[in-house]
């Protein structure tokens, strides 16, 4: 824990208004849009602070003062100790901290679902404290943990001042369940990718400029349903590629050896990259195909349509909002369909995001003036 963070109790008051955001992790995408959302808060005028994981990725965003408050170390280990070591000093030492670091009359957004159910309700609860504004983003409006866990993300909505989504899609969802939401732009951090970064990517597909990359990128759990992708790869012609990249959840094991009985070769990087390569990735790719059955929003979707990659997605949740084509969720011969179509008409999306309408949303919802 720092010896010293700004905006602590008894340190000099600043002029400007706070904004503290929280996401305890430290990467991944929702740290990144954490970050991008910082960045324009702070340029708009107002002190921010991400409290943040200890290990947290390397970024570079002026206006935004990073407090690694959180331990959460980045090993990827699984198994009993390393939740429960976690849970213990965000209780012991974290949350003692956020109350402290936090002012009175100043805004704690909660990000994410990292602290999941009992530590999410916890981080809220505890900035309802001192006459604080907070706020809750869940980014996802479902548990992946079980019931029990689903439940405590339920009440933990009815805990915050405000709720921001990013998809219209969850608005309705919150709605149906009794709880007011308000939709933003779900903004990211993007970093541009030179040539020879995405030709790095291509050389490493051994894909030729005749070769359409077909990339999947991004956690591989089980409901993000590579396995579709998979079968749709069988009727694939000779001159497509199917790629993957990212980190494994779970769903790999049975993913690799789908493949192989169906004679699919996927040209994998499985592990966790940094924001810079897999931006790379994507921005290498021809398309970027999401064959989801459950999901609320996505980063990923978000990063291509700022790097002109196309997209073709399941027509879950908020995906069809971003998303270049859709198909039906679990049919891997309307993937097909929807792959064939967006490789023949070779258009970009439309790199345009309202990222001032981010801000003005934030900061009514936050109570400030924009």
């Amino acid at each position: 824990m720092p010896e010293h963070v700004p905006g602590r109790e008894g340190s000099v008051p600043f002029a400007r208004p706070e904004i503290h955001l929280f996401e305890p992790s430290g990467y991944a995408g929702v740290f990144q849009h954490a970050c991008r959302l910082g960045q324009l808060l702070g340029e708009s005028g107002r002190r921010v602070v991400l409290h943040t994981g200890h290990e947290h990725e390397e970024v570079l965003i002026e206006g935004v003062d990073l407090c690694p408050c959180s331990w959460w170390p980045r090993d990827r280990r699984t198994g009993a100790h390393r939740p429960g070591a976690i849970a213990r000093r965000f209780v012991r030492r974290t949350l003692p901290h956020l109350h402290d670091a936090v002012p009175p009359g100043a805004v704690l957004h909660v990000q994410g679902i990292a602290a999941a159910g009992a530590l999410t309700l916890l981080a809220l609860s505890v900035g309802r404290f001192r006459d604080r504004r907070v706020v809750y983003s869940p980014h996802d409006t479902f548990s992946r943990r079980g019931r029990v866990d689903g439940a405590l993300l339920r009440l933990a909505l009815r805990v915050p001042h405000a709720v921001i989504v990013y998809s219209h899609a969850d608005v309705e969802v919150l709605r149906r369940r009794g709880v007011e939401a308000h939709s933003s732009p779900l903004v990211q951090l993007v970093p541009e990718a030179s040539d020879d970064e995405r030709l790095a990517w291509r050389k490493a597909w051994q894909a030729g400029a005749d070769v359409s990359v077909v990339l999947f990128a991004g956690c591989i759990r089980p409901e993000k349903r590579l396995d579709v992708l998979i079968e749709s790869a069988r009727h694939w012609p000779a001159n497509r590629r199917l790629a993957v990249v990212g980190e494994d959840r779970g769903g790999w094991a049975h993913c690799a050896g789908l493949a192989q009985v169906y004679g699919v070769d996927i040209a994998a990087r499985v592990g966790f990259l940094e924001l810079a390569e897999f931006a790379a990735a994507i921005s290498a790719a021809d398309l970027v195909v999401l064959p989801y059955d459950k999901a609320s929003q996505s980063g990923v979707l978000a990063v291509a349509r700022q790097l002109r990659t196309p997209t073709v997605a399941a027509n879950v949740g908020g995906l069809r909002e971003l998303a270049s084509q859709t198909f039906r969720a679990g049919d891997p011969h309307d993937l097909n369909r929807a792959v064939d179509a967006q490789l023949a008409c070779a258009a970009a999306p439309d790199p345009s995001l309202d990222e001032d309408l981010a801000v003005t949303m934030h900061l009514l919802v936050y109570g400030q003036p924009a």
